[in-house]
C-alpha cells in the first residue's frame, strides 16, 4: 500500500513538472560550452524515473527536493560546467551514440540545503544532444568525484 501511494505521488509530481516545463521544451544552450541540448517529455520521464529518484534518495535527497531541482533544469543546464565526456560505456556497440556528457551545476533548495545537480546529456547521430537525466548529490561530493576530469573535458571540447 505504501509503495502504491509513493508511486501515485511521484506520478502527480511528474504531471506537475510536465506542466511547468512544457514552455521550455526544445533547445537549451549551455553557456560555457555552447552545446545545445534538447529537453522533451522523454527527457522529463527519464529525469524522474524510479531509478533516478532512487539515486537522489541514496544521496540524501527527498523526492520533493529532486522534483524541485528538476523544475529548474533550464537555468541549471545553462550554467552547468562540463566535467566529463566519454563514449557509451553501457552499450559500446551502439553506433548511434556519439558521446555521453556529464555536467554539474550547484544549486540551493528552497529549504537552504545545497546540492550538486549532475546532468547527463546523450549525444546521438539521430537526435543530437538530449538532456538525458539528472541526479542530486551532496555539494562537493560530485565535484570531488569528477575532479581532474573537468579540465580534460574542457580540453576535449575545445579540440572539436
Amino acid at each position: 500500500m505504501n509503495k502504491t501511494r509513493k508511486r501515485g505521488y511521484a506520478h502527480y509530481k511528474r504531471q506537475e513538472l510536465l506542466n511547468k516545463l512544457k514552455p521550455v521544451f526544445g533547445k537549451l544552450i549551455n553557456i560555457s560550452t555552447g552545446i545545445e541540448a534538447n529537453l522533451s517529455k522523454k527527457s522529463l520521464d527519464k529525469m524522474t524515473s524510479a531509478k533516478t529518484l532512487e539515486k537522489s534518495k541514496v544521496n540524501g535527497f527527498t523526492l520533493d527536493e529532486h522534483f524541485e531541482l528538476a523544475a529548474k533544469i533550464k537555468p541549471l543546464y545553462e550554467t552547468a560546467i562540463l566535467v566529463t565526456a566519454h563514449g557509451n560505456l553501457k552499450n559500446p556497440n551502439d553506433p548511434n551514440v556519439v558521446s555521453i556528457k556529464r555536467f554539474i551545476a550547484a544549486a540551493i533548495l528552497n529549504n537552504g540545503k545545497k546540492a550538486d545537480v549532475l546532468i547527463t546529456v546523450k549525444e546521438s547521430i539521430a537526435n543530437g544532444h538530449k538532456i538525458y537525466s539528472i541526479e542530486l548529490d551532496e555539494i562537493n561530493k560530485a565535484s570531488e568525484r569528477f575532479r581532474g576530469l573537468s579540465d580534460a573535458a574542457a580540453s576535449s571540447e575545445q579540440g572539436n
